[in-house]
């Protein structure tokens, strides 16, 4: 498969997706990449606004044990970003959009720490694709390398669809991996990405599993649809999810 999956895995995989506020770090000496998940997950509350005192700190020292496990240039460390699909609207302040905030976050960790493999997030508004275009807009404005980027799920397939091929229309040569993505939108942008994350498979499975031996099973049953995924898709054959 051509698309590298990152995910937080039941058993070694080579893509490891780590939560910055959960970080599980079993597999990591199995892993070959590894992107450090930001900690988004806490804006589901739409009582969070922002996030906790020494956040950023936290994230860059668990970046550094990790890139001591799995080598530099293997691991990238998510800019703290706010996204709109969590509880839209909530994180806009002060006259600021998530996009707005988001730029000015990032723009913060580049500057705070250089030495970091980040992953710079593509944000936008909830249900509004476009709005990626102002989110790259401000980065060019404020000096910002857009080589590896991470574009951000918008509420639903459509629009987070849409934002991919727009993101990659502007960026014909950046990495851009895509936060959340589901099979069916893989499917459709799986030409213009070079890697997603998701815990799709997890978020039934962990419950309904009697044991870790049968979350595994859960697990590459997943993976096994997800790879028949990838081979219709490249061989242009018709897919049904």
């Amino acid at each position: 498969m051509r698309v590298k999956f990152f995910t937080t895995p039941p058993r070694p995989w080579p893509y490891l997706l780590i939560n910055a506020n959960c970080p599980d770090l079993r597999y990591l000496k199995h892993a070959e990449e590894v992107i450090i998940d930001s900690g988004v997950e806490i804006f589901r509350d739409p009582k969070v606004k922002d996030y906790p005192k020494g956040h950023l700190e936290r994230l860059v020292s668990l970046y550094v044990k990790v890139v001591g496990s799995v080598g530099g240039g293997r691991a990238l460390a998510t800019a703290l970003d706010y996204p709109d699909d969590l509880s839209p609207g909530s994180l806009w302040a002060d006259g600021k959009t998530n996009v707005e905030r988001t730029v000015e976050s990032v723009v913060r960790c580049l500057e705070r720490y250089p030495w970091v493999d980040w992953l710079v997030p593509i944000q936008g508004r909830y249900r509004d694709p476009e709005s990626v275009l102002e989110c790259i807009d401000l980065y060019r404005e404020r000096g910002v390398e857009l080589q590896r980027v991470g574009v951000a799920n918008l509420g639903d397939d459509t629009s987070t669809v849409r934002a991919v091929r727009l993101v990659r229309r502007e960026l014909p040569s950046a990495s851009v991996h895509v936060f959340d993505l589901s099979l069916p939108a893989l499917r459709r942008v799986y030409s213009l990405i070079d890697s997603f994350d998701s815990m799709a498979w997890g978020k039934v499975f962990t419950r309904l599993a009697r044991s870790r031996e049968e979350l595994r099973q859960f697990f590459d049953a997943w993976l096994a649809k997800l790879e028949r995924v990838a081979r219709e898709v490249e061989s242009n054959k018709p897919l049904v999810i």
